[in-house]
């Protein structure tokens, strides 16, 4: 909440890298999901023909292209506008760091080492950085992919998804053990950072 009342001064940026997000993840999808019908209604039907026209299969391929292109673009649109995001408000971070330390009493200074001071400028606010720049925009990706998919599944083979479903709620299960495991060994990663 506290980053985000950074933020609050680049929601439409955030709305248009939100918008570049949503559109990257579905043209993933949705060119993924092209290759079936350029198989089966234009490349299939074409083999063993004496003189087979390629035109409808040269429009399709020309179609998925501009698809993955549109995502491409949306894509580096997104990082583009996140990083600027990012700096902006990692500076106002920053400021507000080193103003907030200017009031502390010099017996703070005394009690903490000089690492502990100089890591809240550096490895905690660039990991805020990668936080807002890579994890939440991949994040949104991330959950629109599976949205996609899983909708792109159901329509395919209902079956298939419900054995996917049960290997998936194996796979969160072990991924949460060991992100509780490796949540720790990030805390005390940056404790021996500052130290």
């Amino acid at each position: 909440g506290r980053i985000f009342s950074y933020m609050k001064s680049n929601i439409p940026l955030l709305i248009v890298v939100l918008i570049c997000v949503l559109i990257s993840s579905v043209s993933t999808v949705i060119g993924s999901y092209m290759l079936k019908p350029i198989i089966n209604e234009y490349i299939i039907p074409l083999i063993g023909k004496e003189n087979p026209n390629f035109s409808k299969l040269i429009s399709m391929l020309c179609l998925m292209a501009l698809v993955y292109s549109i995502g491409t673009i949306c894509g580096y649109l997104n990082s583009r506008i996140m990083l600027k995001v990012s700096t902006k408000t990692l500076f106002q971070i920053r400021v507000d760091i080193f103003n907030h330390m200017e009031t502390l009493p010099i017996s703070y200074f005394d009690s903490h080492p000089h690492g502990e001071t100089m890591s809240l400028f550096t490895n905690d606010t660039d990991t805020l950085r990668d936080l807002m720049s890579q994890v939440l925009p991949h994040f949104i990706s991330s959950v629109t992919s599976i949205v996609s998919v899983f909708l792109m599944m159901i329509f395919l083979s209902p079956s298939l998804t419900l054995l996917v479903l049960v290997l998936v709620a194996l796979m969160v299960f072990i991924t949460k053990k060991i992100g509780s495991i490796s949540s720790k060994i990030f805390r005390q990663q940056q404790e021996a950072l500052g130290n």
